[in-house]
């Protein structure tokens, strides 16, 4: 098994092939937190936990955070999972793709697809110019309605649009608009429904809602960094190959300290069965870093709502409840993140 020693040696990185083994040392692990550099709306935002409730859009809530850090004002994660499925219907391999998905997974909705990327979710919404606030479309909790029921109600309508008479699609109509989209008219509701499907629809129906105070966002670029792994080339001596991989180690904590003190956070995608008991991909948001009881720990900001219940205690170094919030050790970091996204402008 493969060993991996991070350790301060006139500022280089020590790699040794007999185990498996990261560690950072002090004088490269400053303390972080992205939050310092924000303004108050922005810090409060960073702070409060968020909750995506069993439905399937952690990547929407990863790149929401990701813009409101740009653009200064919290950004609907809600709408930014709208944009992504509506491009994703429109892309003939994907919604192939998503459709099989469906088949083979218990999701939270019939017919609005659930998981994504957080990379292609930022361009997505950069590509619209305009997205609704958080405060005017928060995903739950809110004065419309809690989100993923919206999304049920519309799957219901819509799916009884062309069996029901007028007058009962009608009355449907009206108390989802009076509870959800008061900024639109009954005729606009049923014509967007008459004439897209769920995962068009809901999209067109946000933008027409929140048309008057929609958020401008700038083209964003967005980097990624996938986990360094050791290789050795044809011929390539063992020292020779020891020597690269601890460069890309060295060059992927340093990119990663850089982004962070620049006030970023950055989106991070992995296997929940490194923090939990259960399996399957998620993304999450990188948003600290700190030196705590002689290890190097990263700080990541979760959508799993004010609770510490979800987590394998024994996987983590620290839950912050109270913020949504884990910590997990450098060699954790290491082995869970197999690849992390980040706005570079």
């Amino acid at each position: 098994m493969k060993k991996i020693i991070l350790c301060a040696v006139l500022l280089t990185l020590n790699f040794n092939l007999l185990a498996r083994d990261i560690k950072i040392p002090q004088a490269q692990c400053s303390d972080i937190d992205v939050r310092d550099k924000m303004n108050d709306e922005m810090q409060e935002h960073f702070s409060k936990p968020q909750n995506q409730d069993g439905v399937g859009w952690c990547y929407a809530f990863a790149a929401a955070d990701l813009m409101t850090a740009e653009a200064k004002t919290p950004i609907s994660s809600t709408h930014v999972s709208a944009i992504f499925n509506k491009k994703i219907d429109k892309n003939i391999f994907l919604k192939t793709g998503y459709k099989i998905g469906q088949l083979f997974s218990d999701g939270a909705f019939d017919t609005a697809y659930e998981g994504g990327w957080i990379d292609r979710a930022v361009k997505n919404t950069s590509s619209e110019k305009f997205v609704c606030s958080e405060e005017d479309l928060p995903f739950d909790e809110n004065r419309r309605g809690e989100t993923a029921m919206i999304v049920k109600r519309l799957e219901s309508i819509k799916s009884r649009l062309k069996e029901d008479n007028i007058s009962n699609s009608c009355l449907e109509i009206t108390l989802l608009r009076n509870d959800s989209f008061k900024n639109m008219n009954i005729n606009e509701i049923y014509l967007i429904l008459e004439s897209d499907n769920i995962n068009r629809a809901f999209s067109d129906l946000i933008s027409q809602n929140c048309k008057k105070d929609l958020i401008k966002v700038e083209k964003y670029k967005v980097k990624s960094l996938s986990r360094p792994n050791y290789s050795r080339r044809h011929r390539q001596s063992s020292s020779s190959a020891k020597r690269d991989f601890t460069k890309k180690l060295g060059r992927h904590f340093d990119t990663i300290g850089k982004v962070l003190s620049s006030g970023k956070p950055m989106g991070v995608s992995y296997n929940v069965n490194n923090i939990t008991s259960s399996s399957g991909g998620h993304a999450s948001v990188l948003v600290g870093r700190r030196w705590k009881n002689g290890k190097c720990q990263f700080k990541i900001r979760n959508s799993w709502g004010k609770s510490c219940g979800g987590y394998d205690r024994t996987k983590i170094e620290e839950c912050n409840y109270e913020e949504g919030a884990y910590w997990v050790s450098d060699q954790k970091f290491y082995d869970m993140v197999s690849s992390i996204d980040y706005i570079s402008n």
